[in-house]
């Protein structure tokens, strides 16, 4: 289930779903559309299908996958024929993804979505970025970015210029704090938000990848959020403190319960 679709910017909708709280955007051109993830199974990305056809705009001619994650980009099969855009380290860890989701969904469950991940049909983005790629709406066009790693290794963000709007992915969320997950990249993702912020002005609308939209002065918030996580990563690593003492010898700037991983990805990337 989820919220109407919202113009948040000049032919530039998004609509918030329930299931993980995920934001999805779709960007009009007089040609085509841009849809900007694809939720979480074939089955919810079949159902968006249906819902972006009732925008009645211009039939979607390109999707994107902001990152790997399942509640990003598992809906892909929906979207089967047309070009699907990712990075290109979305590939190339694709498979083990998979296999380390399925593993930890123990049971499938009628009234729990989380089942489905077990036997959805799955699709693979077919088209890469490395660094930038343009594509072409009409009469608009959107730049597919890579600004470093951070939530994940594959992070897009696709930016509108003459909407002013940029949809962030996981490297920005509004609903909670910043998610530190396996694949991290703790260490880069300051930096990686400073690229992002390099992106926008002070009235860009900034799409994130849960919850509500936000502006720069939030990511610059979170920013700084990213910067102290890493900073006390690297000071305690750098003075000898084990990692699996370092939660609690440090001083961080949310739940420790959310840092775990963060805290190793760190530590095995300093070669601790």
């Amino acid at each position: 289930m989820g919220n109407p679709w919202v113009e948040v910017a000049d032919r530039c909708f998004v609509r918030r779903y329930t299931e993980w709280d995920v934001s999805v955007t779709v960007i009009a051109g007089d040609d085509a559309s841009l849809l900007v993830d694809t939720l979480a199974t074939a089955t919810m990305g079949r159902r968006l299908y249906d819902e972006v056809a009732e925008l009645g705009v211009p039939p979607i001619g390109f999707v994107a996958n902001t990152h790997l994650h399942f509640d990003h980009a598992w809906g892909n099969a929906a979207f089967a024929g047309l070009p699907v855009w990712a990075h290109e380290n979305v590939l190339a860890g694709w498979d083990a993804y998979v296999q380390s989701v399925r593993s930890g969904v123990r049971e499938e469950s009628e009234d729990d979505p989380t089942g489905e991940l077990l036997k959805t049909e799955l699709l693979l983005p077919d088209h890469t970025v490395t660094s930038v790629a343009l594509l072409e709406l009409g009469d608009r066009h959107v730049e597919l970015v890579h600004p470093g790693r951070g939530h994940t290794d594959g992070d897009l963000v696709v930016v509108v210029p003459d909407a002013d709007l940029l949809c962030a992915g996981d490297l920005v969320e509004q609903s909670g704090p910043l998610s530190y997950g396996a694949d991290c990249w703790p260490l880069e993702w300051p930096q990686t938000l400073e690229l992002v912020v390099g992106l926008i002005g002070d009235q860009t609308v900034v799409v994130p990848g849960h919850g509500e939209r936000v502006d720069k002065g939030f990511i610059l918030e979170q920013r700084l959020d990213a910067a102290d996580i890493a900073g006390q990563i690297q000071q305690l690593a750098g003075t000898g403190v084990p990692v699996d003492d370092a939660l609690a010898q440090g001083s961080w700037p949310m739940d420790t319960g959310r840092l775990g991983d963060a805290v190793r990805r760190g530590y095995a990337q300093l070669g601790g």
